[in-house]
Order: C-alpha cells, then sequence, then structure tokens
C-alpha cells in the first residue's frame, strides 16, 4: 500500500493508467524497494487509488432499510478496524432484529444504540494513524522508508510495534458483544 499526502486531486476515476501517473509521481525517485513496486505497477490486475476517507452519519437506518459496516460508520483504511467495525456491526444488527422480535423499528434503534460508541472509538483511529502513516514531504518519506527497511534489526522492535498496537486493541476491545 503507498500512502501520500495531496491537495484534493482532480482526476477521472475511470481513468487507471491516469491514478498510477499519480501515485508514480507521488514516489519518483524514492529508493529502497519503491522503483521495483512502482515498475510493477503497469502489470497490477489489482490497482486501486483512493482518499483515506471516513462516514460520519446521523443515522444508520431509515424505514426498512439499515446501514452496516463502511457504507454507516467507516472508519478509514488507517484504522485497521474496517473488517472487525462490519462483521460486529452485522452481529449486532442481525442479533438486535432478533431480540426485537422482528419489529425493524426497535431493531435498528437498539443496533445504533449497541454500535455508535464501539464505531466512534474506531473511527478516532483513522486521523491519528494518517498522522504516523501518510508522510507529506519526500524527506519524510525517505525517513520512513530506511526506518521500514530496517525495523527488522532493530532492538526493541517488539515492544515498539506493542505501543503501535496498543490504541487499536483498545479500540478493538471498547465493546462488550452481547450472547444474542
Amino acid at each position: 500500500m503507498f500512502l501520500f499526502a495531496s491537495e484534493p486531486l482532480e482526476y477521472d476515476r475511470h481513468d487507471v493508467s491516469q491514478q498510477k501517473k499519480l501515485l508514480a509521481g507521488a514516489y519518483a525517485g524514492e529508493a529502497w524497494e519503491v522503483p521495483r513496486l512502482l515498475a510493477a505497477l503497469e502489470e497490477a490486475p489489482d490497482f486501486y487509488f483512493d482518499s483515506l476517507s471516513q462516514a460520519h452519519l446521523h443515522r444508520w437506518s431509515k424505514g426498512r432499510t439499515a446501514l452496516v459496516g463502511d457504507s454507516a460508520y467507516c472508519a478509514s483504511p488507517a484504522s485497521g478496524q474496517g473488517t472487525s467495525l462490519a462483521l460486529v456491526g452485522a452481529y449486532v444488527l442481525a442479533g438486535e432484529l432478533a431480540a426485537a422480535g422482528g419489529d425493524h423499528t426497535t431493531g435498528f434503534a437498539a443496533y445504533e444504540r449497541e454500535m455508535r460508541g464501539f464505531a466512534e472509538e474506531n473511527q478516532k483511529l483513522g486521523p491519528s494513524n494518517i498522522k504516523h502513516m501518510v508522510m507529506r514531504t519526500k524527506r519524510q518519506i525517505s525517513i520512513q522508508l530506511t526506518l521500514l527497511s530496517l525495523m527488522g534489526r532493530l532492538p526493541g522492535k517488539e515492544r515498539m510495534m506493542a505501543k503501535v498496537m496498543e490504541p487499536i486493541q483498545k479500540a478493538a476491545n471498547s465493546i462488550t458483544l452481547k450472547d444474542y
């Protein structure tokens, strides 16, 4: 995954070639494994280009329709919690609908009450993680790539990783699931 900071980009969302050029331009001149990865861009069958974004909605349901996962409370790829939020959200939605005896109005309201705090806690991770993941200058990118190339040889790397993972673990455990 390549991440880079920029002003809002104007590009054709259907023009994959243009997107690859934007990415290559952002990382042009970098060292380590970057030139090899950029060279492989042209052959990449599963290239995906997008912004890091979040979804903040006041309500996750209307009428007989409810949203779950990224459509309701996307925390952004920077949070590392998208799959967890989607799975937990689906479990809670199904459980609350069953507990409400199929009354969707009651079930949807209970789903939001149960999930809102968990979703918000995980959404906090996105902006915080972006500060460490998305470099704003070529120099910052170079320093980050150098550190990544050295990470396997650094003493205390387990402690460093545990410290990095601490907020994610806190957010991931910020809900107590009911046994529906």
